[in-house]
């Protein structure tokens, strides 16, 4: 389900501000599902709207990747849409782990500021937004809701997810010698704690937690990357110790996106 499903003859590819672009067809076909309720609710227009605003707001969280590395030196880097989101390869690949840090947040940064943007446009000139038309409106509203919840959701401290990576950069500052597993720990632990709450939040009386993501999907995926946080902790020697250069890292470790392509 995590892994990037390789090329096909049905991808669509083209180039953005000089930056290769490959669309796996499983990107269109997962954001409607996502979107399914709202094409069973409001129809095939408001779904289209919604899986552009996909397409749109992930798109600006991998060029996020992309821009700060490139200001940090990376050479290269192009980017994947696939079922579950988008790759931004080559982006992390920069020497010291403040700047590994700076490419992690700058997906998310970069999709909270656009919310920011429309947020500010709503509050302060209502009448424009209201003149606008229906199809606007609706477009303004699912970009809100998009670049809200989904760069919050990946801000969690689990691997592989930004927040997990920007997790595995502080803890390696903190405990050179057991940071990456202690990084890892925690992801597993966050990511078991969150599938077990999603699984239980629709039993009769579960006591449910405000703002976490509930759900069987969202059962199953963190699951899936709890069970692989684990997988990789007990695949790292105790008392290894770590430097700043990039070429010292674990393989998976100088790629964070390798797991994603294997």
């Amino acid at each position: 389900m995590l892994v990037d499903p390789g090329q096909t003859a049905y991808d669509l590819r083209f180039r953005l501000f000089g930056t290769p672009v490959r669309v796996h067809p499983f990107f269109w076909l997962f954001s409607a599902v996502l979107g399914w309720d709202i094409f069973m609710s409001l129809g095939f227009a408001y779904l289209f709207l919604w899986v552009a605003c996909c397409f749109v707001s992930i798109l600006l969280h991998e060029f996020g990747h992309i821009w700060a590395g490139h200001a940090f030196g990376s050479r290269g880097g192009h980017v994947v849409l696939y079922s579950f989101g988008g790759l931004a390869i080559g982006a992390g690949d920069v020497r010291y782990r403040w700047q590994r840090i700076s490419v992690s947040l700058a997906g998310p940064a970069i999709q909270l500021v656009l919310y920011g943007l429309i947020r500010t446009w709503v509050h302060f000139w209502p009448d424009q937004v209201i003149g606008l038309p229906w199809w606007a409106v609706e477009t303004l509203g699912m970009l809100l809701e998009i670049n809200l919840i989904w760069p919050l959701f990946n801000l969690l401290p689990v691997w592989p997810l930004d927040g997990g990576q920007v997790n595995r950069e502080v803890c390696s500052i903190w405990s050179p010698r057991n940071g990456l597993r202690i990084s890892l720990g925690i992801s597993a632990a966050v990511a078991g704690f969150i599938a077990v709450h999603a699984l239980l939040a629709n039993a009769r009386g579960a006591f449910v937690i405000p703002y976490l993501p509930t759900g069987l999907w969202i059962a199953i995926l963190f699951g899936m990357l709890a069970i692989q946080s684990w997988q990789l902790m007990r695949q790292i020697p105790r008392h290894t110790s770590y430097r700043e250069e990039a070429d010292d890292r674990l393989p998976w470790e100088s790629d964070p996106d390798a797991w994603k392509r294997r």
